[in-house]
């Protein structure tokens, strides 16, 4: 019995030693020293825990709008004249019409008619060139009716035209002045012409024969213009025009006065 006792305590003693010393290892030093006797190797145990917690969070927001989108620049102002208020520059064509009075040499066998014209010219600024011609029907006088037909009139001129800029309104509608000048030929046929060689007092009206007849001079005047948009012009001008006929007749004037259209 004694000796049975003695064995539970010896096996008491043992676990209560057991327990302490794992107690003290808890507690002071987490390492713990093996000895190793020689010939024996130790395998050491390494465990590596990593852990790595990476979120990546892409967002994307895309509106779309679908309609008219308006256009704004706060910096450049573009201002533009409508077409129809150009008032060109260039070369131009035009037509015309009106009264025509026969003067000088051609004022006693003929009575005032009408006249038709037609212009081509270069206007590139105040100064510009000009070509015309012109079909002039004055009527004759009764009392030399039956010296011939009806007088016809055909003028052609070259001319130099100059604006005259210090009295053009820019504005609209745009008012101007101009002067036109230069040479001419005259063709006429059955025109009654007053002779130029008799004594001082005496009139003889007398028509040239042949058919046309052509002869140089010279034409000076002027006009006025006021602009109609679309590159287009209303003009009024008055000329007149000089000629001496020859075989001693007087010399003539014609004075048209014509209103027109020019097209830039």
């Amino acid at each position: 019995m004694t000796r049975i006792a003695s064995k539970f305590g010896i096996a008491a003693a043992l676990t209560l030693g057991v327990f302490s010393t794992a107690a003290a290892q808890r507690t002071t030093n987490p390492t713990t020293t093996v000895g190793v006797s020689k010939g024996e190797v130790v395998k050491p145990e390494t465990v590596t825990v990593v852990r790595r917690d990476t979120v990546t969070v892409y967002r994307r927001d895309t509106v779309t709008v679908a309609g008219p989108t308006v256009t704004r620049w706060d910096t450049v102002t573009v201002t533009e004249i409508p077409g129809w208020l150009d008032r060109g520059d260039g070369m131009y064509f035009g037509v015309g019409a009106g009264s025509y009075y026969p003067n000088g040499g051609i004022g006693a066998g003929q009575i005032p008619g009408y006249a038709f014209q037609m212009n081509l010219g270069w206007d590139p600024g105040w100064l510009g060139g000009r070509l015309t011609a012109g079909l002039a029907r004055p009527d004759e006088s009764q009392p030399y009716a039956s010296l011939g037909a009806r007088p016809t009139i055909w003028n052609f001129t070259a001319d130099l035209k100059l604006g005259l800029p210090f009295l053009t309104m820019s504005r609209f509608p745009s008012f101007g002045l101009y002067a036109v000048g230069g040479a001419a030929l005259v063709t006429a046929s059955s025109v009654r012409y007053e002779s130029d060689d008799l004594p001082s007092g005496a009139s003889v009206v007398a028509v040239r024969t042949d058919g046309y007849h052509n002869d140089w001079g010279w034409n000076l005047g002027g006009g006025a213009t006021v602009s109609l948009g679309h590159k287009r012009q209303l003009f009024l001008e008055a000329r007149a025009i000089n000629y001496s006929p020859g075989d001693n007749f007087k010399s003539a004037t014609q004075l048209p006065l014509i209103l027109g259209v020019n097209w830039y």
